[in-house]
């Protein structure tokens, strides 16, 4: 995987946006949405030197990004008035949607020529109606989210975006997207980036059911622990994200996590409620029926073995 930064830029305090970003230099760029991945995200464009701008609607969230080098925020506007490029890292279209056109949203501050990537795996329909509202102010939008193996491939420079838009929106949003991204791959028009991505959960998490079953029906037939790992490895069945998920459902079938396990288990289990039955609205559309993914829809927590309990994320 080729270096996923270009050359360094110190730190500085600005309180306006500047032209660089239009110069292959990323700029000044904004972050809204600081849960486990967006947090993560921060960190590293602030640890390696970029000038960064952060809001999320749990203050503690943005003061822990601000101890590590970002520049806190109050609102997303007050966000877009002093970056060049505003990241948008939320869990779901209904917190996007707030964070563009919202009262204290993107686009209530927005001048012409600002850019935003929409981080968040959403329906390619919301990206497609935000895009059409930001163009009346003058603001770019594009789908890009994210594929990896979690918020520790980020300091690895093995997370990569994949980019719906225009050849020029792709070349505006590239530079930030390469501040934290291996690989920012440009996927074609808009909404392509949102529709494989979903695509890809598709066939991570139908990974994750045929590991589930092909545990269960082990353990019930007395097979011994670690044999079905061991085989499918060897035989290339079992996928790295897969292998993840199984360590993690043998361990938690009798022993629950930490505090923050048990968070990150229940919000992984929302997003994966949520990434396909927007799987399967979008294969609906085009009159085509994905079984496997209905059969998963709406069952998240068993697939985490997540406690259904706990405080909520935020943006």
């Amino acid at each position: 995987m080729p270096g996923f930064f270009c050359s360094l830029r110190p730190v500085t305090d600005t309180a306006a946006p500047t032209d660089a970003a239009t110069a292959g230099d990323p700029g000044t760029i904004g972050l809204i949405g600081l849960g486990i991945i967006g947090s993560k995200i921060a960190e590293h464009i602030a640890g390696v030197g970029y000038r960064i701008g952060v809001f999320d609607v749990r203050p503690e969230a943005v003061q822990e990004a601000a101890a590590a080098g970002a520049r806190p925020a109050t609102s997303a506007a007050e966000v877009a008035a002093i970056t060049d490029t505003v990241l948008v890292c939320v869990q779901n279209d209904a917190q996007c949607d707030e964070v563009l056109t919202g009262p204290e949203g993107i686009l209530r501050s927005a001048r012409p020529g600002l850019a935003v990537a929409v981080l968040s795996t959403v329906h390619p329909h919301t990206i497609t109606r935000l895009a059409a509202v930001a163009a009346e102010h003058g603001v770019v939008l594009v789908d890009a989210p994210m594929v990896g193996q979690g918020r520790e491939h980020i300091p690895q420079g093995l997370l990569w975006v994949v980019v719906g838009g225009t050849d020029t929106a792709f070349e505006r949003v590239a530079p930030a997207l390469r501040t934290f991204a291996g690989r920012a791959l440009h996927t074609g028009p808009l909404g392509s980036g949102a529709v494989l991505k979903l695509a890809h959960n598709v066939m991570v998490y139908g990974g994750y059911l045929a590991t589930i079953e092909a545990l269960e029906l082990a353990r019930v037939a007395g097979v011994a622990d670690g044999l079905v790992q061991e085989v499918t490895e060897h035989t290339g069945t079992l996928s790295p994200q897969s292998a993840i998920l199984a360590e993690i459902y043998e361990r938690r079938r009798s022993t629950p996590g930490d505090a923050f396990e048990e968070h990150h288990m229940r919000i992984a289990a929302e997003v994966l409620e949520k990434d396909l039955r927007i799987a399967n609205e979008v294969a609906d559309g085009y009159g085509l029926h994905l079984p496997g993914a209905a059969v998963l829809d709406g069952r998240g927590h068993e697939v985490y073995r997540a406690r259904p309990n706990g405080p909520e994320e935020g943006s």
